[in-house]
């Protein structure tokens, strides 16, 4: 499953802090097509509305923001983002 993950501050240790958890989650998680970048540019910090960097976004929504350095939070947005595209994928089970 194909996941767009952004990392979006000015290289702080914040920053770098959270692309080493995003990138072991990633490889932890067994997400071989998953798109990781990180984005140190003012200009998509005020597209997103991010006011405390670092941000993390996912699949294009903004997930946190601060110093989000709990893993397990990580963890749980990509997962939810990962649900959020699988159930837009299914077919209406619905009659």
């Amino acid at each position: 499953m194909s996941v767009e993950i952004r990392i979006i501050g000015k290289g702080c240790f914040f920053c770098k802090q959270l692309r080493k958890i995003v990138d072991g989650l990633v490889a932890e998680m067994n997400l071989p097509d998953a798109k990781v970048e990180q984005i140190d540019e003012m200009a998509a910090l005020l597209d997103f509305g991010v006011v405390n960097p670092p941000a993390l976004v996912v699949n294009g929504k903004l997930k946190m923001m601060g110093r989000v350095l709990v893993r397990r939070r990580v963890r749980q947005a990509i997962e939810e983002e990962l649900a959020s595209a699988t159930d837009a994928a299914s077919p209406d089970r619905g009659g």
